[in-house]
C-alpha cells in the first residue's frame, strides 16, 4: 500500500496537536485494537516514519493523545449538587478514552512499559485530582461539606476508588452507578474529612 500524500510542512507543535486529534478520532471509531500508525498517518497527512520517530510504540502514541495538559481547565461548570458534579466529571474523564474506555485502558496497560504507564498515570490523574479538588471546594462553599479542606491523600483515595470501579472491575461507566457511589461512599467520606471533630 502506498504512503498517504504528505501535506505542507507544519510546525512541530501544530503537527503534534493534529496527531493527537487523529489518534483520538481513531480510538472513537475503531477502538484501541484498531489504532494503527497507518491510520493515524492517513488522517494527519503525514508518513508512518514521522510517527515512528516520535513514538516507540502504539501504546506510547495513544497515551500521548490521552494525557491531559497540566493547564487543562475544569471541563464542567460545577453548580451542584456534589453528586451531580462528580458524575459529570467522571463521565468527561472516561469519555476521553472513547466508547470502549475499559478496553482501551486495559489494552494500554498490557502494551505500554511500566515507566510509560507510571508517567502517563501520574500526569493524567494529577490533573483529574486538581479538578476533583475544585468541585470539592465548590461543594464546601455551597455548604454540602464541612469547612476544613480535604487532604490530598483523601482525594487520591476517591480517585483510586472510582478507577477501581470503572476500570479494574471491567465494567463501563454506564454499568457503574456513579451517582450511588458518590452519594453512598464518597460524599460521606468527604463530609467526615471536612467536619471538625
Amino acid at each position: 500500500m502506498t504512503e498517504p500524500p504528505v501535506r505542507r510542512r507544519r510546525r512541530a507543535e501544530e503537527l503534534q496537536a493534529e496527531i493527537r486529534q487523529a489518534v483520538r478520532a481513531e480510538l472513537y471509531e475503531r477502538g484501541y485494537a484498531g489504532v494503527t500508525y497507518e491510520g493515524v498517518a492517513r488522517r494527519v497527512g503525514t508518513s508512518k516514519p514521522v510517527l515512528y520517530r516520535r513514538y516507540g510504540s502504539r501504546a506510547v502514541m495513544v497515551l500521548d493523545a490521552l494525557v491531559l495538559p497540566d493547564a487543562e481547565p475544569l471541563p464542567i461548570a460545577p453548580c451542584g449538587p456534589f453528586v451531580q458534579d462528580f458524575a459529570a466529571l467522571v463521565g468527561v474523564v472516561t469519555d476521553r478514552f472513547g466508547p470502549a474506555s475499559v478496553k482501551t485502558f486495559l489494552g494500554l496497560m498490557a502494551e505500554a512499559d511500566d515507566d510509560t504507564v507510571a508517567r502517563a498515570t501520574e500526569q493524567m490523574f494529577g490533573v483529574v485530582e486538581r479538578w476533583l479538588a475544585q468541585i470539592v471546594d465548590e461543594a464546601r462553599l455551597r455548604g454540602e461539606l464541612g469547612p476544613r479542606p480535604v487532604p490530598r491523600h483523601v482525594l487520591g483515595a476517591v480517585l483510586s476508588l472510582v478507577r477501581g470501579e470503572v476500570l479494574f472491575a471491567r465494567s463501563t461507566r454506564r454499568d457503574v452507578d456513579i451517582d450511588r457511589l458518590a452519594g453512598d461512599v464518597i460524599l460521606p467520606l468527604l463530609r467526615v474529612t471536612t467536619t471538625p471533630a
